[in-house]
């Protein structure tokens, strides 16, 4: 495939999601939080969100934008689950959470993160509902027939990133373009951090690997 068939791609990709510019890589920051309680947290959030941007991968905008948006609605509720955590939905009384894009140098390349802190053993408790959630999403298909969205679902190994991760690749088509997308949940103290690493065609595992190490390092500080 020519670089400017996969440009025409990419460019299409973008505007046949209409779910917001954030799929794409549009917009500004956003944060949000449970509560005036949450303050503190979402200072300490904010920053570490600020710590992990300033250690990104080459190639990668330092300038956040919008939080990722999922790019379709998944008829698979575990997957609907994963992509909606991923997006920032999360935490709940007495916590907090964060969201930021940055877009890559590659074609439709994007980082979506994802912040949300819990009280009490909250993210513990949500890790483990994830981690069940993975395990029951193994294909992940739009809720409208007809589109062409059918993402088949497979470990990734990232390697040691200092947290307790869970990861996994979802490779197919989206609205019948080749696509693929990075899905990674790092649990570290009251934290947890969200990741989705995507791309048109296919996403590096390893610069996965070493975002979600930038990401969990400044979270365990």
């Amino acid at each position: 495939m020519t670089r400017g068939i996969q440009v025409v791609i990419a460019v299409t990709i973008c505007g046949a999601l209409a779910v917001g510019a954030a799929a794409c890589g549009g917009g500004a920051a956003r944060d949000a939080s449970a509560g005036g309680d949450s303050r503190a947290e979402l200072t300490r959030l904010r920053g570490l969100l600020r710590e992990g941007a300033s250690h990104l991968p080459d190639g990668f905008s330092a300038r956040p934008r919008d939080g990722w948006v999922p790019p379709f609605r998944a008829v698979n509720q575990d997957c609907r689950l994963l992509l909606d955590t991923a997006a920032g939905a999360g935490a709940g009384p007495g916590g907090a959470r964060v969201a930021a894009t940055y877009p890559g140098d590659r074609l439709g390349e994007l980082a979506g993160v994802s912040m949300a802190s819990y009280a009490g053993q909250g993210a513990e408790l949500r890790f483990a509902e994830l981690t069940r959630a993975l395990d029951g999403c193994r294909v992940a298909r739009n809720s409208l027939a007809g589109r062409g969205t059918v993402l088949r679902v497979s470990r990734l190994r990232l390697g040691d990133t200092g947290a307790e991760v869970q990861a996994r690749r979802l490779r197919g088509r989206l609205n019948g373009y080749p696509y693929e997308m990075h899905v990674v949940f790092a649990l570290t103290g009251n934290t947890l951090v969200s990741l989705v690493h995507t791309g048109v065609a296919g996403v590096d595992a390893g610069r996965t690997g070493r975002l979600t190490r930038s990401l969990v390092g400044g979270a365990a500080s």
